[in-house]
């Protein structure tokens, strides 16, 4: 009896790996670059990185979107980039908040 081989059997791995390390090795992790202190602002957030194609993830509390909390610790959101993507995002949400002091 031979054995079959999947050619997607690594793939899901290597897929999840690649991406969750921003594609550049295993010393490339994902960086917070803004906790946003809730979910919606979370979405702005999100929404303004990816117009400057900055890919996102949000990394935040299942209790707290399982209550629908939107003040206190367990409604903060972590905001995600690419540790090869950390400067620009920085640089954008910077530019955005000196906009709003002004």
């Amino acid at each position: 009896m031979s054995t079959l081989s999947l050619p997607w059997r690594g793939l899901g791995r290597w897929l999840n790996l690649s991406l969750a390390r921003g594609g550049r090795g295993p010393d490339r992790e994902p960086v917070v670059v803004y906790t946003a202190a809730n979910p919606l602002e979370a979405q702005v957030v999100a929404g303004r990185l990816q117009a400057e194609g900055i890919p996102s993830w949000q990394r935040g509390e299942s209790l707290g979107s399982a209550y629908g909390l939107t003040i206190g610790r367990l409604a903060q959101v972590d905001i995600l980039v690419p540790a090869a993507l950390e400067e620009k995002a920085r640089a954008v949400l910077a530019d955005d908040e000196d906009d709003g002091d002004g």
